[in-house]
């Protein structure tokens, strides 16, 4: 991993850790890390970009991947752009503004690799919105999906937590009937499904 790229990630783990924003967990680092390795994309669409943690781990997972990140937050946003500018992968990350359904729309071209880490509520229909612009053989990645173990607990949540848990439910029952799906159980959940069935 190049030095830059290594010092601004240390940096962006400590403010993470310091004024709790939330990145990815250790526990999903490997999987996200291994499964843009393995899969090597041209074009990755990530949706929540937070203050650019995991778009610069997929950057350095493949040397040939230009990443969009949209985040909504305009505070996480300028400190997504910082970190990006500082680790010179100004290239490859291209940070945008605003909220993810409108920005969606917007994009035009294939993505063949998506990672969905912004409102988990949102996550079916932002696949839903995503899939025209989408490859052949797409990789969809989504974390959090087991949201603090209410998600397959099969048991009614609480009221506060079930909008979110019922909608994460909907979003995998969605990729287990239309995609190949693999759920992984580290940290609080990972769905990886790939579209060529």
């Amino acid at each position: 991993m190049d030095k830059f790229v290594s010092k601004v990630m240390k940096e962006l783990e400590f403010e993470a850790e310091t004024y709790n924003i939330p990145i990815i967990r250790e526990s999903e680092r490997q999987l996200l890390f291994k499964t843009v390795y393995e899969n090597k994309p041209k074009r990755i669409l990530e949706i929540g970009t937070a203050i650019g943690f995991s778009a610069l781990l997929m950057a350095t997972a493949n040397d040939d991947v230009i990443i969009d990140t949209v985040e909504k937050d305009t505070k996480r946003f300028e400190r997504a752009k910082k970190a990006i500018e500082d680790a010179n992968m100004t290239e490859r990350i291209n940070c945008i503004s605003g909220d993810a359904g409108k920005v969606i729309s917007e994009l035009s071209g294939n993505y063949d690799f998506v990672y969905l880490d912004g409102p988990k509520g949102q996550y079916l229909n932002h696949l839903k919105k995503i899939e025209k612009i989408l490859s052949e053989k797409a990789v969809i990645v989504a974390d959090n999906v087991l949201f603090k173990g209410l998600v397959k607990s099969g048991e009614y949540p609480p009221h506060r937590y079930r909008t979110i848990v019922m909608r994460l439910r909907e979003y995998l029952e969605y990729v287990n009937r239309e995609y190949s799906t693999e759920i992984y159980e580290e940290g609080d959940g990972m769905a990886i499904s790939f579209r060529n069935k």
